[in-house]
C-alpha cells in the first residue's frame, strides 16, 4: 500500500534535514582545517633567551619557522623554530614535533657560541638532510652551525655543502645566525676563505670532488642553481687546474653584472689559466681593477694564482731558459707566504710546495731544501690547529 502525499511529503521533509545534520558534522572539522590560519583565536609565542613574545592571530608549523600571522596585515613573521620555546592560545597542526627539532637546533645553536662544536655537531647534523634543500631562518642556523663545526675541526670536505647552502640563501637575502660571532664568510662575495683553489696536494682531490659534487643539480632539485652552484664549480675547475700537467679550457671573466662571488672567481681563475706571460699580466691588472682593496684571502689567491700560471709556462719551457723561468715562478709563489695575508695557511702552504717542486726541477738544491724546511713547519703549525 503507497502513502498518502502528504506523508510522502513529511517523510522527505524529515530525511533531508536528517542528512543535512549528518554533512555538517562531517564538513565542519573540514572548514575548521581550511580556514585555520585565519580562524585560530590569538596565540602567544614565547621565545628563548631574553626575547619578548610574540603575539599573533593565527600560526603556521612551516619547516622554515613558525610563520605567526599579525592582526591586520596579510603577511606572516617566520620564527626560526630554534627560537621556539612553547606557544600558546591555539592548536597548531605538527607544533609538538617542530618544537622537539627546534630545540634540537637550540641546543646546538647554543654550543656553536660557546665553542663547543663536538657537542653542537651531532644535534645539528641530525637534522640537515632535513632543511639542506630549504631556505629560511631555521636553514641558515643548521647550515652555518654545521660549516663552523667543520672548520673547527679542519675537514674541509665536510664545510663544502654547509658552505654551499649559507652561500645560496645568503645570496638570497638571509642574514647570518651567529651574528654574534666573527663571521667565517667574506661579507662582500659570501666566499670562504678556507675553502681555497690553491690548497696543497694532499687536499686538492677530495676537495675538487665534493665541489663537483654540489654544483651538480640533482633531479627536482631547483635549490642547488644559480650563484652557489656556479661558484662551486669554478672553484672545482680551478683545483683540478693546479695539478702539474693539467688540461684544462682559458677562462673569461665573467663580467661586472655578476655575483660579487662569481666575479671574484672569475677574475682569479682568468689569472690562472692565462695561455701565456701577458695575458696573465692583463689578467691580475683586470683584478686590481676590479678590486683595487681586496680582502686578505683574495689577495693572496690573486698571487697564487700568478704564480701557478708561471709555473705551469715554465714547466712547458724549452732550452736553456727553462731553469731561469723555473726560478723565476719559484720566487712568485714565495711571493704568498710572504705577503702574509693568507690567515687559513692552506694557500701558504700550496705555494710553498710548488716552490720546492720547482726549485728541485731547476737544480736548486740548496734553495730548494731551505724552502722545505720552511714549509714542514708550516705543515706542523697545521696540524696543531693553528689557522
Amino acid at each position: 500500500m503507497s502513502a498518502s502525499p502528504s506523508a510522502s511529503s513529511a517523510s522527505i521533509v524529515a530525511g533531508t534535514r536528517a542528512f543535512s545534520r549528518a554533512l555538517a558534522v562531517l564538513v565542519a572539522p573540514v572548514a575548521l582545517l581550511a580556514f585555520a590560519p585565519h580562524a585560530l583565536a590569538d596565540i602567544t609565542v614565547a621565545l628563548r633567551g631574553n626575547a619578548e613574545p610574540v603575539t599573533g592571530i593565527g600560526a603556521v608549523a612551516a619547516l622554515r619557522g613558525l610563520e605567526v600571522q599579525q592582526p591586520g596585515t596579510k603577511g606572516s613573521v617566520v620564527i626560526p623554530w630554534d627560537l621556539v620555546r612553547s606557544v600558546e592560545g591555539a592548536t597548531i597542526v605538527g607544533l609538538e614535533n617542530e618544537l622537539a627539532v627546534g630545540q634540537d637546533l637550540w641546543r646546538g645553536r647554543i654550543r656553536v657560541e660557546r665553542g663547543d662544536e663536538a657537542l653542537a655537531e651531532p644535534l645539528l647534523a641530525k637534522h640537515w638532510e632535513r632543511y639542506r634543500l630549504q631556505d629560511g631562518p631555521t636553514t641558515a642556523v643548521v647550515a652555518e652551525g654545521l660549516l663552523r663545526c667543520a672548520l673547527a675541526r679542519q675537514d674541509l670536505r665536510a664545510a663544502v655543502e654547509p658552505w654551499f647552502v649559507c652561500l645560496r640563501i645568503g645570496s638570497n637575502g638571509e642574514p647570518s645566525r651567529f651574528s654574534q660571532m666573527p663571521g667565517v664568510l667574506d661579507d662582500t662575495t659570501g666566499l670562504l676563505p678556507e675553502l681555497s683553489p690553491f690548497l696543497p696536494g694532499s687536499r686538492r682531490a677530495e676537495l675538487a670532488e665534493a665541489l663537483s659534487s654540489v654544483a651538480k643539480p640533482g633531479a627536482g632539485e631547483a635549490a642547488t642553481a644559480g650563484v652557489a652552484a656556479e661558484c662551486a664549480a669554478r672553484l672545482a675547475r680551478m683545483l683540478s687546474a693546479t695539478e702539474p700537467g693539467a688540461a684544462f679550457a682559458t677562462a673569461t671573466d665573467p663580467g661586472r653584472d655578476a655575483a660579487p662571488s662569481v666575479r671574484a672567481l672569475g677574475l682569479i681563475e682568468t689569472i690562472l689559466t692565462a695561455p701565456d706571460r701577458r695575458s696573465a699580466e692583463r689578467a691580475v691588472a683586470e683584478f686590481e681593477r676590479a678590486l683595487p682593496d681586496p680582502p686578505g684571502y683574495l689577495g693572496a689567491w690573486k698571487l697564487a694564482a700568478a704564480g701557478a700560471q708561471a709555473a705551469r709556462l715554465a714547466r712547458a719551457a724549452q732550452g736553456d731558459g727553462r731553469g731561469r723561468a723555473l726560478e723565476e715562478a719559484a720566487l712568485a709563489l714565495l711571493a704568498v707566504p710572504a705577503s702574509g695575508l693568507d690567515k687559513t695557511g692552506l694557500v701558504d702552504a700550496y705555494a710553498l710546495e710548488e716552490a720546492v717542486a720547482l726549485l728541485k726541477d731547476a737544480g736548486d738544491k740548496v734553495s730548494s731544501t731551505q724552502v722545505e724546511a720552511i714549509l714542514d713547519e708550516r705543515l706542523r703549525d697545521a696540524a696543531g690547529g693553528k689557522r
